[in-house]
């Protein structure tokens, strides 16, 4: 089970929501919370999501949920009902790859739909070690199942608008299935301008980026093409954003040609045109594309229920550019005396069943279940420049000493704990504070990725060209000679730079990345990134909180993305960690106390995996007396 701080929310395991009793938590993202329950009346395990909008709820200690305030309720309300309309429509059709849905209901405040507990891994899990790719045989599965699943949710009239590795589960069997469909993300996308939880931006295409645009199946089909791209070559495509200008995707049909089917790969390739006019419009324009690299896909037309006619739309698609499905019934055919007597045996057989496995059945009705290093923040000078050379260390998880001092006698070991425990309250009553400044800064950063994006467009008015010595140049709005308004500067080294601009140089909202993929995005003052954002290394750290000059001052977050993942959380002064914090190692231990340029430093207390807790106090990183 997940034990990251995004579960503090989450309602506690062994919960009772009617028939349902919670058994753990499986999932999180932006708008809800997904858990494992046992359903006690049909004896099944099942998959319950619950609306739980992170930006602007909050779960009282009652267990109701509600809006963190009352300038939040109309969008929680909102949200709400989008919800439930998400779930009224999906609950009224089946198909192989798309997760059934089997009721929905309110309940604490907020809603909850129940679904089929799809036993397996999702895409992401498969994917997760470093340059994994899937097999061949597995990536061609995985297409067929995608496109047969996307063209029946297309034929009904919705989008996806999130299919992500995460989205995909692959059960046992090897049959992938779609989950977590954005009916609530569009509809909150439309009210609110942060777009951080509404999108995954290395799977987004462009016109996800500006709330006025034009989403189509072609949406899906980038989004798809984005997960086939991950599967094949271990890495997903360049985010949309970075591909104004001079993209940098290179296409698979080149760098993977020695692995796969040139025609799959040039189907994948298609799928991710950067304009959506350039991409299929369709999944039937999509499928024929991939010809004989994939088997006839049997796209098992949606099965909906009495009164599917009326089903609320999930988005506003023009059903012009989607395909027709067949309603037509099959013949009911006569009943014979040979059916009744099959019907006699499987009734025998079921009984015999039920008698041979009753102790299990017993127990399941009475709820028995079974069982690094930094990324230094570029700094724009007034002519596009490289970031410097200088980085801070980066954060280094203490080792505990292998004997520590034994304490003398009982009231030394009573001081011990007593500071420790002191410490450890400072550390967690600073976490909420620092968990907030991270959540604000990753809005803040999604507010610059959508800027960016616009500043990247190719019809963006009064855009001008102006070159500088070196190879630099610059695309966009400018005064003077001078980048005065949105832009993109392009340096020689690779460095690239995007955002709202003033007197030469970014200010507001932007995007620098660098050469080596190391990036910032967030507020800008003067040419340097200052304010909120996130800071990050792909694959190896990310940072997020508030910045001046290029590093973290004030409450923020680092993570390093490498094994064992390190968190620490609390207040920075020049990108280290000072004073109370909170360092999560993996799943090995949570320690909380004191830091000093960012190690381990006086008093605190480590919780180890197993669960036990132990005062100590610690120097520069090392433990040098702890309670036995």
């Amino acid at each position: 089970m997940p034990t990251s701080s995004e579960n503090d929310q989450a309602l506690p395991l062994g919960t009772r929501l009617g028939d349902y009793r919670l058994d753990a938590i499986i999932g999180h993202g932006g708008f809800g919370i997904t858990y494992r329950a046992f359903d006690t009346q049909l004896a099944k395990f099942v998959a319950i999501k619950e609306y739980f909008p992170v930006e602007f709820a909050v779960r009282r200690p009652d267990g109701e949920v509600g809006a963190r305030g009352t300038r939040f309720t109309d969008d929680f309300v909102w949200g709400r009902e989008r919800f439930l309309d998400e779930a009224r429509a999906l609950a009224r059709f089946r198909h192989v790859h798309i997760v059934p849905v089997l009721r929905y209901f309110e309940a604490n405040g907020t809603a909850y739909t129940v679904m089929e507990f799809e036993d397996g891994r999702s895409v992401a899990q498969l994917l997760r070690a470093p340059n994994r790719r899937l097999q061949p045989d597995e990536v061609r599965r995985l297409a067929e199942g995608l496109l047969s699943g996307l063209r029946a949710v297309h034929a009904q009239g919705f989008l996806h608008r999130d299919i992500k590795p995460s989205n995909i589960i692959v059960r046992h069997d090897g049959v992938p299935i779609l989950i977590d469909f954005g009916a609530a993300r569009q509809a909150m996308g439309g009210r609110t301008r942060t777009l951080t939880s509404i999108l995954t931006p290395q799977y987004a295409p462009i016109e996800q980026y500006a709330l006025d645009g034009k989403q189509g199946p072609w949406t899906d089909i980038y989004s798809a093409a984005a997960v086939l791209h991950h599967a094949v070559a271990g890495s997903p495509p360049p985010e949309a954003v970075s591909r104004v200008g001079v993209d940098p995707y290179r296409p698979l049909s080149v760098t993977q040609a020695d692995r796969f089917d040139q025609t799959l790969l040039a189907a994948i390739d298609s799928g991710l045109a950067f304009a959506p006019e350039q991409r299929p419009q369709t999944v039937a324009d999509w499928s024929a594309q991939f010809g004989a690299a994939l088997p006839q896909v049997d796209d098992a037309l949606t099965q909906r229920l009495p009164g599917a006619s009326t089903a609320p739309r999930l988005s506003g698609v023009s059903r012009e550019h989607l395909e027709p499905v067949s309603t037509a019934s099959p013949p009911e055919r006569p009943r014979s005396k040979a059916g009744v007597w099959m019907v006699v045996v499987l009734i025998a057989a079921a009984a015999v069943a039920l008698w041979r496995y009753q102790p299990e059945i017993r127990g399941l009705l009475a709820g028995t279940a079974p069982s690094s290093s930094t990324v230094a923040t570029p700094t724009v000078a007034e002519t596009p420049s490289p970031p410097a050379e200088t980085q801070p260390p980066a954060a280094v998880p203490a080792a505990p000493a292998t004997s520590p001092p034994a304490v003398p006698d009982q009231s030394a070991r009573k001081t011990l704990i007593d500071q420790a425990q002191r410490a450890a309250t400072e550390a967690r009553a600073l976490l909420d504070r620092a968990d907030e400044a991270s959540k604000a800064a990753r809005a803040m950063a999604g507010e610059a990725r959508i800027v960016a994006a616009r500043a990247a467009r190719p019809d963006l008015e009064n855009a001008e060209r102006l070159s500088y010595d070196g190879g630099a140049s610059y695309v966009g709005q400018a005064a003077a000679g001078k980048r005065q308004g949105l832009g993109v500067a392009e340096l020689a080294n690779g460095e690239r730079q995007a955002g709202d601009w003033d007197a030469d140089r970014l200010n507001g909202l932007g995007i620098v990345r660098l050469g080596d993929d190391s990036r910032y995005a967030g507020q800008w003052n003067d040419g340097q990134s200052t304010g909120l954002g996130v800071r990050e290394k792909p694959d190896v750290e990310r940072t997020e909180g508030n910045f001046v000059a290029g590093r973290l001052e004030g409450l923020g977050v680092r993570r390093t993305l490498t094994e064992p993942n390190v968190v620490q959380s609390g207040e920075f002064h020049a990108d280290m960690l000072e004073g109370p914090g909170v360092e999560v190692i993996g799943t090995r231990e949570r320690y909380e106390g004191g830091f000093r340029a960012s190690r381990r430093q006086g008093y605190g207390q480590v919780t180890g995996a197993d669960g036990k807790m132990r005062s100590g106090l610690w120097e520069d990183g090392k433990l040098v007396d702890s309670t036995p």
